[in-house]
């Protein structure tokens, strides 16, 4: 394997200031969008088997109920 030299990065005033102008932002727009949402109906957060596959794509084979051939 092929070492190199190590990247030196380097922090500018300005990115900073850009960083943290960034960080309020998005502070007060999370923070109005909490106090303006609103609640979500608390239906039945449980799935049917069946919608969870047809969700996926899965497509299990079905079990032939035929007699069974055993043989003693």
């Amino acid at each position: 394997m092929i070492r190199r030299p190590l990247t030196e990065i380097t922090l500018k005033l300005d990115d900073l200031q850009e960083y943290e102008a960034m960080r309020r932002d998005q502070a007060n727009n999370s923070s109005r969008n909490e106090m303006s949402e609103t609640p979500r109906p608390l239906g039945n957060g449980a799935k049917t088997t069946e919608e969870v596959h047809n969700r996926i794509g899965y497509a299990p084979k079905k079990k032939s109920s035929g007699p069974s051939t055993t043989q003693s």
